[in-house]
């Protein structure tokens, strides 16, 4: 399982689905504290895997 898969289980779990496809990021929003939250769709690390989490933590962005 790579790091964008684990990234995605993690949001799906917190409450975040997916909303849309951008030109490199796709959308996931969640409905009960309005943020959305930018996952890459290429050159995904361990740094941006920590940063997802961190995201999910503090609640994505309005």
């Amino acid at each position: 399982m790579t790091e964008r898969d684990i990234a995605i289980k993690e949001l799906e779990a917190a409450g975040y689905s997916f909303k849309r496809h951008g030109s490199n990021h796709d959308q996931y929003y969640n409905p009960d504290n309005r943020n959305t939250i930018s996952v890459k769709r290429h050159k995904f690390t361990e740094n941006t895997l920590r940063y997802i989490r961190k995201e999910i933590k503090q609640g994505g962005r309005a």
